[in-house]
């Protein structure tokens, strides 16, 4: 059984990192760098309602220098065709532009853990990986973050962020102060999440984790808010992972909150999500989870979504996925334009389907 949950772990955390990278240079003293990427193909009517097929494509490059045995000089790099963010350019003039998803360099202090100063690759992946499973998924978690910040499309990428990671024993850590740049438009951001390791022998791991983060507008006159009244953000989300054998249970309830200076009522979002994990096969994956999101006083935004993956490993870096998921949310509306507000580039109460073939280098 340990056996099984330790497989399980390691795909997940593989999954959700893309990291199968190749060595391209190694020095006698340990210096590296590493290439790494995903090239796939994927046929959806997710978009507009009619079936399409989009390139996928992802590359990147890891870098550690050695400067003792208790210290490196670290860096990550990471660019996406067709990215959920716009970066530093907020918004990519085309949208097969290659935008950046992380830039951050910083040190690796041995056992006194990681600081690390940029795009970082957020601690709080720590919590909003337990409802981002799905190969076409979207995170609704903390979806709000960019009423303030531009750059945070998803709360766990956003420019200008110096973090500090570590492990203690079972816990995992990590602390960040967000400065923003000037496509920011902050005064301040701070964030943390938490997680513990619960060994359970026979009975399987526990990974409870929490997690939050505030953030406040700047308000200055190059402001590219898309609301400039929109003066704090606020979330908080717990959750857990449960691993037995070759399954994986995933529970979490956040709740974001947007505060506005004109006298409007804040716009809060709740939303609680479960996920299913299951290895059927070392080759075979089964996915499934549902998803409730609801907002009041903001754009009213409804997700109901019950989502179903299988996976197929035609190699260990190579996959077919084939997914649907059947939705019964609400559009919402935007306060100020009146616009409808869709989710993931679709109505939320449209039905779709998700081919997919993606390779890992």
């Amino acid at each position: 059984m340990k056996k099984g949950l330790g497989y399980l772990s390691f795909l997940l955390i593989t999954l959700s990192s893309a990291a199968n990278a190749a060595v391209i240079y190694q020095a006698n003293d340990g210096s590296n760098i590493d290439l790494y990427g995903r090239l796939g193909f994927n046929i959806s009517d997710k978009k507009s309602g009619d079936t399409s097929g989009d390139f996928d494509g992802r590359i990147g490059f890891s870098a550690r220098q050695a400067i003792n045995e208790k210290l490196a000089v670290i860096g990550f790099t990471q660019y996406q065709v067709n990215a959920a963010e716009y970066a530093n350019n907020i918004r990519a003039e085309d949208p097969d532009d290659l935008t950046a998803r992380y830039v951050w360099a910083g040190f690796d202090f041995a056992d006194y853990g990681k600081l690390t100063g940029g795009r970082v690759s957020s601690g709080l992946i720590m919590f909003t990986d337990i409802g981002d499973v799905f190969a076409s998924s979207d995170v609704a978690m903390a979806r709000q973050a960019n009423f303030i910040d531009p750059t945070a499309v998803q709360v766990f990428r956003q420019d200008g962020t110096v973090q500090y990671q570590n492990t203690f024993g079972n816990f995992g850590v990590s602390t960040a102060y967000i400065l923003g740049n000037n496509s920011s438009d902050l005064d301040y951001g701070v964030n943390a999440a938490v997680r513990y390791t619960l060994d359970m022998g026979t009975a399987g791991k526990l990974q409870p984790v929490v997690a939050a983060q505030q953030s406040r507008a700047s308000h200055d006159d190059t402001s590219v808010q898309s609301d400039d009244n929109a003066d704090k953000y606020k979330m908080w989300g717990v959750g857990t992972r449960y691993y037995l054998g070759d399954l994986m249970l995933g529970m979490l309830y956040s709740e974001d909150t947007v505060q506005y200076i004109d006298g409007r009522p804040d716009s809060i979002d709740k939303d609680y999500e479960v996920t299913i994990v299951y290895s059927l096969t070392p080759d075979w994956w089964l996915r499934t989870g549902y998803r409730h999101l609801k907002n009041a006083d903001g754009d009213d935004l409804k997700l109901r979504d019950t989502t179903f993956e299988v996976q197929y490993k035609a190699t260990a870096k190579s996959s077919v996925y084939a997914s649907y998921s059947w939705r019964n949310g609400e559009a919402g509306h935007n306060r100020i334009t009146g616009d409808r507000v869709s989710f993931g580039g679709s109505d939320p109460a449209d039905d779709f389907f998700h081919l997919g073939l993606r390779y890992e280098f």
